[in-house]
């Protein structure tokens, strides 16, 4: 009785689903966050979902390669761009802290992870050829044992104030990021006339704007927003599609301008960011709760992450967003016509 109850504990919550898998190990593992990764990964998608995304890793393996082999010049873009990924993900980790005071091992079983993000560019750029890039990733394995940006202050006020009060997700990210956010932004702009760099920049910006929405804000909230749940998600993805859209219009739009045979890369990739982005805000409020943090989320997010960058692939994440938009219509809809005792 006692396994099977922890078999349904560790899934719940991420932070409580590493200690499950921590305790359960007679020795400290640093697979701790894979196999966490994995556990969530089989609840939250039928085994025909998992066997897609396999598929998906080995077509972006398969496209790695083929890149570098149609131009060995895309090969350093393509190992920036996954290193800058990672750094993003690391950036925007809300569970650092607690795994430093709670994990044995802790930056290990991050570098296991990150290792593991790698390897699908890694794999394609060894295939290719391009083996001077490839020696150039295992560096982002470091980073857990770097610093991690934690200031205190108010911080970009100036671009707070151009977002509006309902997207308080958005203005968290300004908080947070600010200013190496924008130096992203301006890195994805300046670097147009370069193939794939700029996509790969708007890319970790993307994540960054997913990691934000895992906050869930107090019901009182979600009252002063809309009076029902169906007008709450209408301004609350809206929103988020115009902020996004005035994010990657100009980068998308110069890379086009430098790369012109691209144009249908370029509009499948945004159109694939702004899917991304939109799934992101249903997932959270699918699992709504108050004043909760749903870390669970960035697995299933990821997921949907690995289909939206692929030209083309971005109809996946578009069938799992349009699954969720009536189970968050429903879940809203039990906050906002509810009485208060």
């Amino acid at each position: 009785m006692r396994q099977a109850a922890s078999v349904h504990v560790i899934p719940l919550c991420t932070t409580r689903g590493i200690v499950q898998l921590a305790t359960m190990s007679s020795a400290p593992n640093a697979t701790v966050l894979l196999r966490l990764r994995w556990v969530q990964l089989r609840r939250a998608f039928p085994p025909y979902g998992i066997v897609l995304l396999a598929l998906c890793i080995f077509g972006a393996v398969a496209l790695f390669r083929k890149a570098v082999l149609s131009d060995a010049s895309f090969a350093p873009y393509f190992a920036g761009g996954a290193m800058l990924m990672v750094w993003a993900i690391h950036q925007r980790r809300p569970d650092h802290r607690f795994l430093q005071h709670h994990v044995p091992r802790a930056r290990r079983a991050m570098a296991m992870e990150y290792g593991a993000l790698l390897l699908p560019p890694l794999i394609g750029l060894v295939l290719g050829g391009a083996y001077t890039s490839a020696a150039a990733l295992p560096l982002a394995l470091a980073l857990p044992w770097t610093p991690m940006a934690r200031a205190s202050g108010t911080r970009g006020s100036w671009l707070r104030r151009r977002v509006p009060a309902h997207l308080f997700e958005w203005k968290s990210l300004v908080q947070s990021t600010h200013p190496w956010g924008l130096l992203l932004w301006l890195a994805a702009l300046g670097c147009c006339w370069l193939p794939m760099l700029p996509l790969m920049l708007l890319g970790a910006i993307a994540l960054m704007a997913t990691g934000a929405q895992e906050q869930c804000e107090p019901r009182t909230m979600l009252l002063a927003t809309a009076r029902d749940a169906r007008s709450f998600l209408r301004k609350k993805t809206i929103g988020s599609l115009r902020l996004l859209l005035f994010i990657e219009l100009p980068v998308l739009i110069a890379a086009t301008l430098f790369q012109p045979d691209w144009w249908w890369i370029h509009a499948l990739f945004g159109m694939g960011l702004l899917v991304l982005v939109v799934y992101a805000v249903i997932l959270k409020y699918t699992n709504y709760h108050p004043n909760v943090r749903l870390d669970a989320n960035g697995a299933n997010v990821g997921v949907a992450a690995v289909f939206a960058i692929l030209p083309g692939l971005c109809v996946v994440p578009l069938i799992m967003l349009l699954t969720e938009v009536p189970k968050a219509r429903a879940n809203l809809n039990a906050y906002f016509h509810a009485h208060d005792h």
